[in-house]
């Protein structure tokens, strides 16, 4: 195999010393006002904070700080602004101190709902980005399925996303078997054959992060590894050396042995002991790469490799979302896993970023009410919106998610809904909950009031 390549570019020592700046804002800031204060004393010793210009240059340097650093960084200036005034000065300038700190208390408002929005933009579009990304692979994943069905329709009845469904669905079997130590690589095992059945993949390997919630890098001290029949078998460290797995782990896209054309091509290549190597990305990292070393001429095309692609990534979309769930006690009085999956998404997300969602949960005591109000609310919600019902204690619980917004959102919702509703349907409980009061949620669901 050929030696691994170097991923990591070095830094230039001046660029080393800038981003170290840049990470320090406090020893920015000390910077930017010393050399302020050393042109003052260059240009007058005796007005080291250049008060008797014209032009109030402390508030154009404060502006700067404060609007890119915020407040603490802007009262640190302040601060040392103040003790050049009181020790290079005969009389302490107190009314340009006091315009000073006004300024940056006005200035680090503009900075903290500028960031805030920023932040805000930043999170609703990666998090639709993401939704977007799983619901593309879930459609294709259908698109895949459906064609196969038509293609062995009377051999193979089941289709392959039923095949995923069934495979994922065996976790309960794994998990009760204590002996299996590690869950995934059962799921791995399972989804080899799968493909094996379904695209002629007669020797493959699975490499694939161990702990999903893990935010190092995918290498070989993290990694886990499955291999299928009939393939040779390898240490993980020379598996990360293979020159295909370097490239599809450093460049995270499919790559594969191809022809002059650049159509796939299972001629033997001496750099690598893969014809393929297909990884799958989540949210920007790879979290698990197949290679493939056996598979015939006519199945070896561009077609089959795409559909793989995407279905090893749908598949490891679905043992993450197994894997979080299952370490998780958030909301597990709800029975819907694609809800709470997104529960806990949205919280790591208000956690990280502290860019709040709304739940909004209606209580009705009776079943034929709850019916008619929950179907409602699905043709209701918006494509991001989720809805759950729970029963317990004899109430019906209708949870409604409502990802990245705010309370007022919730109301607005709550409002149309009564307005579509018969007035039969319209006498019912309701709360709203925000991510700090998961505890409060969890007690209303269960009618715990006495904890």
């Amino acid at each position: 195999m050929k030696a691994q390549l170097n991923r990591i570019q070095e830094r230039t020592t001046l660029e080393t010393i800038l981003q170290f700046i840049h990470d320090y804002a406090y020893i920015e800031t000390l910077i930017i006002v010393s050399l302020y204060l050393a042109v003052g004393y260059m240009l007058d010793p005796n007005d080291i904070c250049m008060l008797g210009g014209s032009v109030s240059y402390i508030l154009i340097l404060l502006s700067v700080i404060t609007l890119f650093h915020g407040f603490e960084n802007g009262i640190l200036a302040v601060g040392i602004i103040a003790f050049a005034m009181w020790f290079f000065y005969p009389t302490f300038h107190y009314v340009e101190f006091l315009s000073t700190l006004m300024m940056t208390m006005i200035f680090s408002e503009f900075h903290y709902y500028w960031t805030k929005k920023i932040k805000e933009a930043e999170i609703d579009s990666e998090y639709k980005g993401a939704k977007l990304d799983e619901l593309s692979k879930a459609f294709y994943s259908l698109k895949i399925s459906h064609d196969q069905l038509e293609k062995n329709y009377i051999i193979k009845p089941m289709s392959i996303r039923n095949s995923i469904e069934y495979i994922i669905s065996k976790h309960k079997d794994i998990n009760s078997d204590s002996q299996i130590k590690d869950k995934n690589k059962e799921y791995y095992v399972n989804f080899l054959k799968l493909l094996e059945k379904s695209f002629n993949v007669h020797g493959a390997t699975i490499i694939y992060k161990q702990d999903v919630s893990d935010k190092s890098a995918f290498s070989e001290e993290n990694a886990g590894v499955v291999f299928g029949g009939s393939v040779r078998e390898f240490e993980i460290k020379d598996i990360f050396k293979d020159y295909l797995m370097d490239k599809a782990v450093t460049r995270q896209t499919a790559i594969y042995i191809s022809d002059t054309t650049g159509e796939p091509s299972a001629m033997v290549d001496n750099n690598s002991e893969y014809i393929a190597a297909i990884p799958a990305i989540h949210e920007g990292e790879v979290v698990s790469v197949l290679l493939i070393a056996k598979m015939p001429f006519m199945a070896f095309n561009r077609e089959n490799l795409t559909s793989i692609s995407i279905l090893l990534e749908y598949f490891s979309i679905e043992i993450r979302n197994k894997n979080i769930i299952k370490n998780t006690t958030e909301l597990s009085i709800i029975d819907d896993n694609e809800f709470r999956f997104e529960y806990i998404r949205l919280k790591r997300l208000y956690e990280k970023y502290d860019v709040d969602t709304v739940i909004l949960v209606l209580r009705i005591d009776n079943e034929l009410q709850a019916t008619r109000v929950y179907e409602l609310n699905e043709k209701m919600l918006r494509s991001l919106d989720m809805v759950a019902m729970v029963k317990n204690n004899g109430y019906y619980y209708i949870n409604l998610l409502f990802p990245l917004h705010d309370k007022a959102a919730a109301l607005g919702y709550l409002n149309r809904l009564l307005g579509s509703l018969e007035d039969k349907d319209k006498d019912f409980d309701y709360m709203t909950f925000n991510f700090s009061q998961t505890d409060l949620l969890n007690k209303y669901l269960r009618e715990d009031y006495g904890r």
